[in-house]
């Protein structure tokens, strides 16, 4: 059995929430030119890659709630990055989208979001990033 002084060195939780703060601010501090931050760029990424969205749908493939969603969907539509409508099948389901505002800056921030992505991975050193990857994604 494990004593107090041996849980922090193990325990997962501590440390990807330590590493999650490491990597986010690196992100963060990449996409600060544009005024977007790591949660921000992913979820616009993710509108500009597929168009038909749901809320649910969107905040089940970023790992959110619809609470937690509709809060960060909030400021990129004040800032008119990005809108929300009716369905057409069922006008009870909203779906997001990109404004042509939010898909030029998406545009502009991708480059900042690959230099942040390319320092996350050196840090890495020799662990394979794939590795890595793979072995969160089998946590989610």
């Amino acid at each position: 059995m494990d004593d107090f002084r041996t849980i922090g060195s193990r325990c997962l939780a501590l440390h990807l929430r330590r590493a999650a703060r490491r990597i986010g601010r690196l992100y963060d501090e990449a996409l600060r030119p544009v005024d977007l931050n790591n949660g921000q760029f992913s979820l616009m990424a993710m509108l500009a890659a597929k168009d038909d969205w749901t809320m649910q749908s969107l905040a089940d493939a970023l790992g959110l709630d619809q609470s937690s969603l509709s809060a960060a969907v909030k400021p990129l539509m004040r800032r008119e990055l990005i809108q929300v409508s009716a369905s057409a099948e069922d006008r009870r389901v909203r779906t997001l989208g990109l404004t042509p505002t939010g898909r030029a800056l998406v545009e502009e921030a991708r480059p900042l979001w690959h230099g942040a992505q390319d320092r996350a991975e050196s840090l890495l050193g020799a662990h394979a990033p794939d590795d890595i990857r793979a072995a969160l994604r089998s946590l989610a």
